[in-house]
């Protein structure tokens, strides 16, 4: 069945914009659509009803016409509703019949204009497999008036269970927050204009139904894509654009993670595996890890004092830093716990735990390190776009940022208030991830729980854990590796309870991704789950701390 939603041009026509309607004259609702009564039966009677059940006094200021006119688009008729034949005008390459449109139109959009602008992520469906035919980078216009909703789950009902469906994730800056002047109050919609831009911004998502989903993301006016200060807080994760549009965040992936998605319940070891040792096949009690965008596993060797890297596919590991005995050489390492790349020095910054160093080794033929942060009872860190450096101190409970190697003493940007389990204290942070908008995500390891800390902010907030310590589903046991995707959904390794925990955004509880069946050493099992890293396909990486492995659950 068509609606709003899924009501979406698939043709990918080249037409000429709308122009003029904001021209006409302002006109009351009923001659506005006066010069369209010919083309749907019973419009008086459907103007009437709009006019008695719509959203008026509006705390928007809108006249009751204008919240009339934002009523009779959302009502649903059957084949001649308004909105369908409106936007089947819009789609046609006939422009010159779209002038009959025109006072309704500048109805509408003053109504829109009054309404706030809503710069979050957005979602459509369709029930037709589209999806395939969109491409990554392309430039995508929808012509008709676009209403989307802010939750997934409303156009999940619209399109079922449907196969070969096409779902549109939309990071969208232009939108109208048009809930609350529909028919329809619970379907959250927000209307985008019509003749929206948009760019693909990877190829599409194909899900094992057959379905896909497609990410798109909103241009302005001039074709660009929303600058930082447009898009501040729009993601749930705040993953909006700043300086640097294409910045992945680290152990992030850029592939559109919608609620749907699974992942293999069964693990491939990809490192490790052939129980505890110290040969290039053997791993002994790894704590952190990083997968490069050329797929190499770095991984955090801990009791064998080194850092490995295996490529994908390979048998065994090469040893990158370290491996050198325990000792404080800078050839040396003691107990590493976490690895980041530095993408714009090629150099690995490692977690030097026992010697309470952050350290630097070139990623290729590196004979040492560089101590780049001393003094600091460290366990993970983190880089933003900026490559400014995020590092634990689970001794002081907080978590400082460098801005460079010459930066000895840095800033707290999380913590720092003492051991507790207040929202502005940690206890025993362990690991870190942080979006596109510096919002910092901390595994607080003795406190059961992961914070979400804005920059700038004095306090942080639970957005997984902080029910006690315990299995249940709003339970964390020791909390290790933390990861988030676009929806703002967090994933945490969930250490002795030996399973990978998912929580949507603003959830009171989660669901197990991976792991959970007990502790034990088969494909579907955790011996103390650490570390986690996605790839740029969106595979998930975890650290089997007791098993002495690494684990890649493929995408579905």
């Amino acid at each position: 069945m068509m609606n709003r939603f899924g009501d979406i041009d698939a043709s990918f026509k080249r037409l000429t914009p709308v122009y003029g309607f904001r021209s006409a004259k302002y006109a009351p609702i009923d001659n506005a659509l006066e010069p369209i009564v010919s083309q749907i039966d019973a419009l008086p009677h459907y103007i009437k009803t709009a006019k008695k059940y719509c959203h008026f006094p509006s705390e928007h200021g809108l006249t009751r016409d204008e919240s009339a006119a934002i009523y009779i688009y959302t009502m649903e008729w059957g084949d001649t509703a308004l909105y369908r034949v409106l936007n089947q005008a819009l789609r046609s390459e006939n422009r010159q019949a779209l002038k009959i449109w025109f006072p309704y139109l500048r109805l509408f959009d003053e109504a829109l204009h009054k309404l706030p602008t809503v710069k979050e992520v957005l979602w459509r469906g369709i029930s037709l497999d589209i999806g395939k035919t969109f491409v990554r980078n392309q430039i995508v216009t929808w012509w008709s008036v676009n209403s989307c909703s802010s939750s997934v789950n409303v156009i999940k009902n619209f399109i079922g269970k449907e196969k070969n469906s096409t779902l549109f994730l939309i990071e969208a800056v232009n939108g109208k927050k048009v809930s609350g002047y529909t028919e329809f109050e619970n379907e959250e919609e927000i209307v985008l204009p019509m003749g929206s831009q948009f760019r693909v911004k990877s190829d599409p998502l194909e899900q094992s139904n057959g379905s896909y989903l497609v990410h798109l993301i909103e241009l302005d006016d001039d074709e660009n894509e929303p600058s930082a200060t447009a898009t501040d807080n729009m993601l749930p994760t705040g993953t909006a654009s700043h300086e640097n549009s294409s910045f992945t965040p680290a152990r992030g992936t850029d592939v559109a993670l919608a609620p749907s998605v699974k992942w293999s319940l069964k693990g491939t070891t990809v490192a490790g595996g052939h129980g505890k040792g110290r040969e290039l096949n053997q791993l002994d009690h790894p704590r952190g890890l990083y997968v490069h965008d050329d797929l190499t596993i770095y991984v955090a060797d801990g009791d064998n004092q080194r850092i490995m890297a295996w490529p994908l596919g390979a048998t065994q590991g090469q040893v990158v830093a370290g491996g050198n005995g325990c000792g404080n050489g800078l050839h040396q390492l003691h107990y590493p716990s976490d690895i980041i790349v530095d993408r714009s020095t090629d150099t690995l910054v490692i977690c030097d735990w026992r010697n309470r160093r952050v350290v630097g080794w070139p990623r290729h033929g590196g004979k040492k390190g560089k101590i780049l942060v001393d003094n600091i009872d460290c366990f993970g860190l983190t880089m933003d776009d900026h490559g400014f450096l995020y590092v634990t101190d689970f001794v002081r409970h907080e978590v400082r940022r460098f801005r460079s190697d010459a930066d000895s003493q840095g800033t707290v940007v999380a913590g720092g208030n003492g051991i507790g389990n207040r929202n502005d204290q940690l206890n025993w942070p362990a690991h870190l991830f942080i979006d596109r908008d510096h919002s910092l995500y901390i595994s607080d390891d003795y406190n059961h729980r992961v914070m979400k800390w804005v920059e700038g902010a004095k306090e942080g907030s639970v957005v997984a854990g902080g029910h006690g310590m315990g299995n249940e589903m709003n339970q964390l046991r020791y909390a290790k590796g933390v990861l988030i995707d676009n929806m703002g959904t967090v994933y945490v390794a969930d250490w002795e309870n030996h399973r990978v925990m998912r929580w949507p955004q603003g959830s009171t509880g989660g669901s197990v991704l991976v792991g959970g069946n007990g502790q034990g050493n088969g494909p579907k099992q955790f011996d103390g789950c650490g570390g986690l890293s996605f790839d740029n396909q969106g595979h998930l990486y975890v650290v089997d701390f007791g098993n002495h492995r690494v684990q890649r659950f493929s995408i579905l």
